[in-house]
């Protein structure tokens, strides 16, 4: 009996060594087990952190660039509108200077026409070159008319019909003279204002080409006189003949 119980105690302390043991052995394996495990979470924990973050300053980023480009987008309309307005700025100018040039043109043209008309008509003219004068007078009325209006090209292109018409009487008239005349050179210059926009010639005649013009009310020096055109010379834009009804003497 005492054996037995030796025996029995034996085996009981086994076992409770054996579940001693068991109990040490799982506190060993915990230890070891959960620090990984935690830090593993942590640091996936905190990469998904930084990750959304990163995503987040991407975001922002693609936010400013895309502002920005708007920005510039609107500065590049802004500056195709301007050079737009800027050209057609610069088109209206350029038309209203051709105009400009060109009604001053005719002006002068049908000034010049009307002088000739007055000198032919002081002259013995035969019935033939007075049905002309007569429509060549017809013909500049109607350019003054249409310069009225505003147009300017049918009345440049009238008062050059008058001319036309007119000018083959004005030079069968004054050959005689022509033939006869000579350059009279003033002494002294003559201070001379014109009385209407004129066309400034490089020799006497209608059929001399134009250098520039001279605008009513301004004052020239008159140089010398040939065959009712007078040799003016103006400080800005040089020498020329004038048809001499266009000036007049300054007292």
């Amino acid at each position: 009996m005492e054996m037995m119980q030796v025996i029995l105690k034996l085996v009981k302390n086994k076992r409770a060594y054996a579940g001693a043991l068991l109990v040490m052995l799982s506190l060993v394996l915990s230890s070891c087990v959960c620090p990984d495990v935690t830090e593993t979470a942590k640091l996936s924990s905190q990469r998904e952190q930084l990750f959304e973050e990163h995503n987040k300053n991407l975001i922002r980023e693609v936010a400013r660039l895309e502002q920005e480009l708007a920005e510039k987008q609107k500065e590049i309309k802004m500056l195709v509108l301007s050079k737009q307005n800027s050209n057609r700025e610069v088109v209206r100018t350029k038309a209203k200077l051709r105009s400009h040039s060109s009604k001053a043109e005719t002006v002068a043209n049908i000034a010049e026409v009307k002088s000739m008309l007055n000198e032919v008509g002081d002259r013995q003219m035969n019935d033939q070159q007075r049905q002309v004068v007569l429509e060549a007078e017809q013909v500049i009325v109607m350019s003054v008319e249409a310069l009225n209006r505003g147009d300017v090209e049918k009345a440049f292109d009238l008062s050059s019909t008058a001319q036309q018409l007119i000018q083959p009487i004005r030079e069968l008239q004054v050959q005689t003279f022509l033939n006869s005349s000579s350059d009279v050179v003033f002494v002294t210059p003559l201070v001379m204002k014109v009385l209407k926009t004129c066309n400034v010639r490089t020799a006497p005649g209608m059929t001399s080409n134009i250098q520039f013009m001279l605008e009513s009310g301004r004052k020239i020096q008159a140089l010398a006189y040939s065959k009712n055109w007078v040799q003016i010379e103006s400080e800005q834009k040089g020498k020329g003949w004038v048809y001499s009804r266009l000036l007049e003497i300054i007292q």
